[in-house]
């Protein structure tokens, strides 16, 4: 691994570009997930089991459309991962503080998730003046505002969906740098140690939350892919020195990945997944997923030296990842402000599927630009030690 001085008490670690567009796809299959939020604008047409074969280009990016509604299990496993790439030997040298590491992490997350919630604030609350009820999510009172802000929303204090919801993740995900940075102190070292901490902490949580919740899987894949991580350090160690052996283990998780995901992108594949969450639930369907995510994130990280400069080129995508994942539910809110007050939209139309990708990536581009970036700059410049 390479590490870059920055001139602080801790390094920046050289970046997977390719991880970082596999983040920004998984991103835009849940805006193409949330495209049907579209349909619950005139009453009673709304369903969870509504005809999606009528959203636009359904059946060409049929797969794509339904990776969404696990996209987010993918998020927490990459995070995982880039969390013990990136802090674990400072964490455990001792070379980063904890009030720097919060720094570093609420300097990337916070301002953006400040920025769309008050965005849906004023959203969400025109909209119910003008049209009688919320967009989408209807827990939309001071109590949940007050979590959104502090975001703590999800970590078992809201019972409703609330104002920018995709944001839940961002809660999840802030509780889990916090605990993990403070079992890292205790030393995980090495991929015994950090399964031996995964059973500490399943049985911990299995204690304190009896049901299966988003924040119980938030944290099972974020130590999944501390896991892969490791898996990942042992084969780098194994396979670094011999140029032959690997590109033999890059050629062999490319077909492996092939094969698992070529039935997965198969429309009997997807009928037959469909069934499985009918016979063993939803839940149990996402152990097949911890075993699939962490399998792209091997391969993908292992193929970094192979295609670095196509993953730089295409860093940007990966960057507003981030952005698009956040802004795109405010996005949808206008545009339905539009069609119910202004003009009726045509929400099968292609042209308008276009047209609205389009706004989601122009407007990510400039936030990102324009406010993300030289905000998070300003924070660690004045408030991390040097």
């Amino acid at each position: 691994m390479k590490s870059i001085n920055i001139g602080t008490s801790f390094n920046v670690i050289e970046r997977f570009y390719l991880l970082d567009l596999a983040r920004a796809f998984a991103a835009i299959c849940v805006v193409l997930q949330h495209y049907q939020h579209f349909y619950s604008i005139t009453p009673n047409v709304y369903q969870d089991n509504f005809l999606r074969i009528q959203q636009p280009f359904y059946e060409i990016i049929k797969p794509f459309y339904q990776f969404g509604s696990v996209a987010v299990q993918f998020f927490f496993i990459l995070s995982g991962f880039i969390f013990f790439y990136m802090y674990k030997d400072m964490i455990f040298s001792k070379s980063i503080s904890f009030k720097n590491f919060i720094i570093l992490r609420l300097s990337r997350l916070y301002p953006l998730h400040l920025l769309t919630l008050f965005a849906m604030l004023f959203l969400q609350l025109l909209y119910n003046y003008l049209n009688g009820s919320y967009f989408i999510y209807e827990g939309n009172n001071f109590k949940n505002f007050v979590l959104n802000f502090l975001l703590i929303h999800q970590w078992g204090f809201a019972t409703q969906w609330s104002f920018n919801n995709p944001s839940w993740s961002i809660s999840v995900e802030f509780l889990l740098y916090l605990v993990f940075f403070l079992v890292s102190i205790f030393g995980i070292k090495n991929l015994f140690h950090s399964l031996l901490s995964l059973i500490i902490v399943l049985i911990f949580f299995v204690i304190i939350q009896p049901k299966v919740t988003d924040l119980m899987i938030g944290f099972v894949c974020f130590y999944i892919g501390g896991v892969t991580y490791f898996i990942y350090i042992y084969l780098q160690e194994l396979i670094n020195i011999d140029k032959t052996k690997k590109f033999l283990t890059v050629l062999f998780l490319v077909i492996i990945n092939i094969i698992v995901f070529g039935r997965f992108l198969n429309p009997y594949f997807i009928t037959l997944q469909s069934n499985l969450e009918f016979i063993i639930g939803e839940r149990l369907l996402l152990l097949l997923y911890f075993i699939k995510f962490p399998l792209i994130i091997l391969t993908l990280s292992l193929m970094q030296n192979f295609f670095q400069n196509l993953g730089k080129s295409l860093r940007l995508l990966g960057d507003m990842s981030y952005t698009i994942y956040l802004v795109h539910v405010p996005i949808e809110t206008m545009y339905s402000l539009v069609d119910t007050q202004i003009i009726q939209i045509d929400y099968d139309s292609n042209y308008f599927f276009i047209t609205y990708f389009a706004t989601i990536f122009l407007i990510s581009y400039l936030i990102f630009t324009y406010f993300e970036i030289p905000l998070k700059n300003y924070l660690r410049k004045k408030f991390i030690k040097k």
